[in-house]
């Protein structure tokens, strides 16, 4: 398993992985998780550099024992994604990446992902768009109705995706912009498996995403 933590917070206003919520700092909330199932064998955490050796210390007196490695980010996800696959054992066979920020999954959603990567080789987390989609246009400065976009087949992308390790290399290789990691075997025309992530599972982006995190954490 990857965690990456790497992120700026530039939405946020500082790193909100760091950010304590419900007694901990947000990262290791999905940690825990991590560290109950027997399936996780290890967890490579990527952070900003200035970070590493706190965190470090963070985890060891956490107690979390599947933490291999932590180790700096670079200036683009992709970059961090490449570090922390890096550091994962190499008798790996199959590899997760998760966002920190995502910090209310659960066993059961990752439990989805690894079954669909042994069926399929490669999958994500994902949630059936559940509201109506406007596609915009702007005139004047200002967003206008273009069309009503058919949400049937559509999905939100969550985490954790996974990869066996063998097209994990796809992401070594990928050049461009990327939003996720599945993108990455989307352009060398590698089917990706979609699994039922959850509604919970969300990214906290706003401040407004913590008080719901704490309040929805405290009730675990």
């Amino acid at each position: 398993m990857v965690l990456v933590a790497a992120g700026r917070g530039r939405r946020f206003g500082k790193p909100k992985q760091f950010q304590p919520v419900a007694g901990r700092p947000l990262y290791q909330w999905p940690l825990r998780v991590f560290e109950r199932m027997a399936a996780i064998k290890a967890v490579a955490i990527v952070v900003p550099a200035e970070r590493a050796a706190a965190v470090r210390r963070a985890v060891a007196r956490a107690g979390f024992r599947k933490v291999t490695a932590v180790v700096p980010g670079g200036a683009e996800r992709l970059d961090s994604v490449r570090a922390g696959l890096r550091a994962l054992p190499p008798v790996a066979d199959t590899v997760l990446i998760h966002d920190a920020a995502r910090a209310l999954v659960d066993a059961g959603v990752v439990a989805r992902v690894i079954a669909g990567v042994r069926r399929s080789g490669a999958a994500l987390a994902a949630w059936p768009v559940p509201d109506t989609v406007k596609e915009a246009t702007l005139r004047g400065g200002r967003p206008w109705v273009r069309r009503t976009v058919p949400r049937a087949g559509l999905w939100l992308a969550q985490t954790p995706q996974g990869f066996r390790r063998d097209l994990a290399r796809a992401l070594f290789e990928a050049a461009g912009p990327l939003t996720d990691d599945a993108q990455a075997l989307e352009r060398s025309g590698r089917p990706v498996e979609l699994v039922l992530g959850s509604s919970r599972n969300f990214k906290v982006t706003v401040r407004e995403d913590i008080a719901l995190c704490r309040a929805l954490l405290r009730k675990r």
